[in-house]
């Protein structure tokens, strides 16, 4: 609005200044300032001004413009001088006292500046830009006073309404009339849609409304004419991540235009990455923050790709990313502490213990640095080192149970000070009695001081709190042996050996042979099949895509499927096709088979019903139990159902399906499964494979795309309660 009276007194008195520079230089410098100034050269205008002014100091209209052109460059104080001839010179005209009040409000005369713009509508009420001034002006001291200016000025100049209402919105929101406000607000929307700013303030209304739903209608429709404004899809995508909405697919494709627009956008990427982390997808994470602007800036961002790193197996990746970070942020006690955790996952664990002495040199109350370092001297069998950083932390938090724990186990696995080992550890316990770690130490120092009993009492209140550990099943595979148990005792430590990563078994494998030398081979075949009853999914339900591959003639030929048990026996497998269409299946419900028609180019389909029954009916005995049921674990100590596992059956002449496992003929139908994974603490076999005449299949589970919700939690073999595989951990 402030540049009406600058260019409308420019075009329309320009023959007025031709007539008042009568001298013709004067003229021609007053010429060149108009030029200059176009041209955005204030500093050669304004010296075109002045020289205009000596040569012609009268012209009250070169006054003006160079008193309009000071107050723009912010020469105020000439401004001011030129002010006072121009009232001087022609107090009768009403733009002149704007022009006053303009410089008196600059040099920040409030009320001098006021009087101006009063004293301009008492000589003209309708003076637009002195009612525009004046609500200017009040619009932070007096906003009711402000608004009736306003209003005044929208009855003048009704074609400025939509800018209007906007000011108006602005001082209703000062004043808390957030009602008044929204009303402004859509009036000034209804006057010019595309002016954005006043809608961008009704979207911000509607959310502190808390009106996500109209917040994000109005964005849209912004978008739609601020379609290339990164910050604005930026911010619709939090407002779909944030808990209100918690719509993660629709944010993304938000933060997706406005990463297409920058892919170094920051918000962009971080909220992309944290989607994809949600879907587990790690190297996608990691993909959309190495391009962010934030790595350059933030610690932070340095930190979060790392943590993608690590998921995605790229260890060593995440040490140089943090490596560099630790150079650029040196006192960041967090990159060093992960960058020591860094070090260890790789194996130097050396490394990691100068990195964690380093930062609690720095910072010597970092409680998780120091813990950590306690924990790796430990490991590396430097108990001076551990016991010292153990000591630390309890001096300053004599209550930590995780410390008293650690270090009253370190103590009692070495053997070590048993009896002040005990005490640190029944502190904890006492602090947290149902921690199930704390309980197997107490179990373990008990045993170590040879209180069998109480040692085996603790165990199982541990076993009962985790029972997915392999360490406390080992401790209570030797909790067992001592107390004369064997059988148990090599239960537990086979399922310790189950639970324990492959590198890491051998222990366990010593323990287990030891044991089995102890047990008569005779009684191999019911610890086995108790063994494998503990781990087995037999009668629960399931559903889980799998490939199968199908070797006939020379050819090989590969389909997706479904599979999908329900108890008692039901079964079924879908064979899929392109799009995952369903291509053919096969049903089995107790002693009923029910197969779909096949009609494939070369095959003798009488053939194929045949062989699809009996295979379908092996599945559906496996999955059922029946196939556990009739096993016959006679191979001794040597036979290992979670290595190997497998079924056989004859096909008789006349194809009659076969109702029992029979001995090894040439015309057989083989079941091998294999590969097992654990799921919830049951075992799948990854690979199901069948052997026939001339023929054969094999069905491989996916893991990842698995429905089943039964959980599986083991007990010991004398503990109260149900059976680790009872039927009431089925899937709900």
């Amino acid at each position: 609005m402030k540049k009406i009276i600058h260019s409308v007194l420019l075009i329309c008195c320009f023959s007025a200044a031709a007539a008042a520079a009568a001298d013709k230089d004067a003229y021609l410098h007053f010429m060149n300032g108009m030029v200059e100034e176009r041209k955005g050269n204030y500093d050669l205008a304004m010296q075109e001004y002045k020289r205009t002014l000596l040569l012609d100091p009268q012209s009250v209209f070169v006054y003006k413009q160079a008193l309009n052109l000071a107050l723009h460059i912010g020469k105020v104080d000439d401004a001011a001088q030129w002010a006072e001839f121009v009232v001087k010179a022609d107090s009768g005209t009403s733009d002149n006292w704007v022009l006053y009040g303009n410089v008196k409000w600059a040099k920040n005369d409030i009320e001098g500046a006021a009087a101006a713009y009063d004293k301009a509508l008492a000589l003209d009420p309708s003076n637009a830009e002195a009612l525009y001034q004046l609500a200017s002006l009040w619009s932070s001291k007096n906003p009711d006073k402000s608004i009736a200016y306003l209003k005044q000025y929208l009855v003048l100049r009704p074609d400025d309404a939509a800018e209007i209402y906007y000011q108006l919105a602005v001082l209703y929101n000062l004043k808390g009339n957030y009602e008044e406000m929204r009303k402004s607000l859509l009036k000034s929307k209804e006057e010019d849609s595309l002016y954005v700013q006043p809608r961008y303030m009704l979207a911000n209304y509607y959310e502190m409304k808390s009106d996500t739903a109209a917040a994000l209608a109005e964005y849209g429709e912004l978008m739609a004419l601020d379609n290339k404004n990164l910050e604005l899809y930026d911010h619709v995508g939090e407002l779909y991540a944030a808990p209100a909405v918690s719509n993660l697919p629709e944010a993304e494709k938000y933060f997706l235009k406005a990463w297409a627009l920058d892919k170094s956008d920051p918000t962009a990427c971080f909220w992309l990455s944290v989607i994809s982390e949600q879907r587990r997808d790690f190297a996608a994470a990691a993909s959309y923050l190495e391009g962010s602007a934030g790595l350059k800036q933030d610690a932070g961002v340095n930190l979060r790709l790392a943590y993608y790193y690590t998921q995605s197996n790229r260890y060593q990746k995440a040490i140089t990313l943090l490596e560099g970070a630790l150079k650029k942020w040196p006192d960041n006690t967090e990159i060093a502490y992960f960058l020591a955790l860094g070090y260890d996952d790789t194996g130097k664990t050396a490394k990691a213990r100068e990195t964690l002495k380093a930062l609690l040199a720095k910072a010597p109350d970092n409680a998780e640095a120091r813990m950590q370092y306690a924990i790796l001297s430990e490991r590396v069998n430097d108990m001076p080192e551990a016991e010292a950083a153990f000591r630390y932390l309890l001096a300053r938090k004599p209550d930590n149970a995780n410390v008293l724990n650690y270090l009253g186990y370190a103590l009692a696995d070495r053997g070590q000070r048993l009896e002040e080992a005990e005490v640190l550890i029944s502190s904890a316990v006492a602090l947290e009695p149902e921690n199930g770690a704390y309980l197997d130490s107490l179990a373990w120092v008990k045993f170590k001081r040879g209180k069998y009993p109480e040692a085996m009492a603790a165990i199982k209140k541990a076993v009962k709190t985790v029972y997915d550990d392999p360490v406390i099943w080992a401790h209570a595979g030797a909790i067992y042996e001592a107390a004369g148990d064997d059988k148990s005792a090599w239960l537990a430590w086979k399922n310790s050996w189950l639970l324990e990563k492959p590198a890491k078994r051998k222990p366990a494998d010593e323990k287990l042979k030891a044991l089995e030398k102890k047990i008569p081979a005779a009684q191999a075949d019911g610890l086995l099949h108790a063994y494998w009853k503990a781990f087995s999914p037999a009668g629960l339900e399931f559903s889980s895509f799998a490939k199968v591959t199908a070797k006939l003639r020379g050819k090989t030929v590969k389909f997706d499927a479904l599979l999908h048990f329900s108890p008692p026996s039901d079964f079924s497998l879908t064979v899929m096709g392109p799009l995952m269409a369903p291509l053919w299946k096969a049903r089995a419900s107790g002693d009923a088979l029910d197969l779909d028609s096949i009609a494939i180019k070369d095959l003798d389909s009488d053939a194929f019903a045949y062989w699809a029954a009996l295979m379908t009916g092996e599945l559906q005995a496996w999955f059922s139990g029946e196939t556990l049921k009739n096993a016959n674990f006679t191979g001794g100590w040597d036979l290992d159902p979670a290595e190997g596992g497998g079924r056989e059956v004859s096909l008789d002449d006349d194809r009659s399906f076969p109702d029992k496992i029979v001995p090894l003929r040439e015309k057989k139908l083989s079941l091998r499964p294999s590969r097992y994974f654990l799921k919830n603490m049951y075992l799948f076999p990854d690979q199901l494979d069948f052997k026939l005449p001339f023929v054969s299949l094999g069905i491989t589970l996916d893991p990842d795309q698995m429905n089943f919700g039964a959980v599986n939690v083991l007990k010991l073999p004398d503990q109260e309660g149900p059976a680790a595989n009872d039927k009431d951990n089925g899937a709900r």
